[in-house]
């Protein structure tokens, strides 16, 4: 293995001195060690990693391609001992129908993968607590929830409120909108207006500021708020491919006469959709 960093944005660091463009097949060899130190990727088709990719610990990274391979190599964002402290996106992007591919030998998959079969090590660092529980109700429609003080959640963050009520699917999947660490207020909102238009909380949860745990045999049966968001980031996303029409024609009758007529009609379209699943 290499005693220097090759940086990725040096031109010198590449077959042919040139950095690797949109919707290209890369490799890592075996024996380079390479840091990953650009804030946005282009668009890779297949990246192979058969020597070592560190991602720069510094910087905010967002890393683009169809396909990650790692095949006799290392992928490593952070450390152990020292978790990556920045922001990390991996965007696996690919389209809806694409076919399956081979990757080596008898290991095939569709598209939006990583295939691990040497080292892959992510390290994040730690949120002050995965999960709080509501000190007051939280009732349907409201955009405001009110959970334990000094925590770190900022705005953006995604947050799961999970059901206190006889409904096991009367969750609330939301986004922080600003934190008031001293009050521990939450202004939330959600992707999608409720179904009654209302843009706050689907569903009531319940909230005390003390445990129930003594009147319920030790259960505390305050809603629990699960924090979801992570600095390290696995997303999905979808090519934008633009919906095409074709012309056809078809017979009418109109005022009680046949008559032809030409009509567009959608024949392609493309899903659009961007879903964190892991961090």
């Amino acid at each position: 293995m290499e005693k220097f960093e090759r940086l990725w944005s040096d031109k010198n660091n590449w077959p042919n001195q040139t950095l690797p463009g949109e919707d290209e097949d890369i490799e890592i060899p075996s024996g380079w060690n390479m840091t990953m130190d650009l804030p946005v990727s282009p668009l890779l088709k297949m990246v192979v990693i058969n020597g070592i990719l560190n991602f720069k610990p510094d910087i905010d990274i967002h890393f683009k391609a169809k396909h990650i391979f790692i095949r006799a190599g290392e992928l490593n964002i952070g450390q152990k001992n020292h978790p990556y402290q920045k922001n990390c996106t991996i965007e696996l992007v690919g389209d809806f129908d694409s076919r399956a591919i081979v990757y080596d030998n008898a290991i095939e998959a569709g598209n939006k993968l990583i295939a691990n079969i040497n080292k892959l090590r992510m390290f994040g660092k730690k949120r002050t607590k995965n999960f709080t529980r509501l000190l007051k109700p939280a009732n349907a429609g409201d955009t405001i929830i009110t959970v334990e003080k000094g925590l770190d959640l900022v705005a953006g963050d995604r947050i799961a409120l999970l059901p206190t009520s006889f409904g096991s699917q009367d969750s609330d999947d939301c986004h922080v909108v600003a934190y008031d660490k001293l009050s521990g207020n939450i202004k939330i909102s959600r992707d999608r207006p409720a179904y009654d238009g209302r843009p706050g909380l689907l569903f009531y949860h319940f909230g005390a500021e003390q445990s129930t745990g003594a009147d319920y045999s030790g259960v505390d049966m305050r809603g629990e708020v699960v924090i979801l968001s992570r600095n390290i980031r696995i997303i999905g996303g979808d090519h934008v491919i633009n919906k095409k029409y074709k012309t056809v024609t078809e017979e009418k009758i109109v005022n009680g006469k046949k008559t032809t007529v030409e009509k567009e009609v959608l024949f392609e379209s493309m899903r659009v959709d961007t879903t964190e699943w892991g961090g």
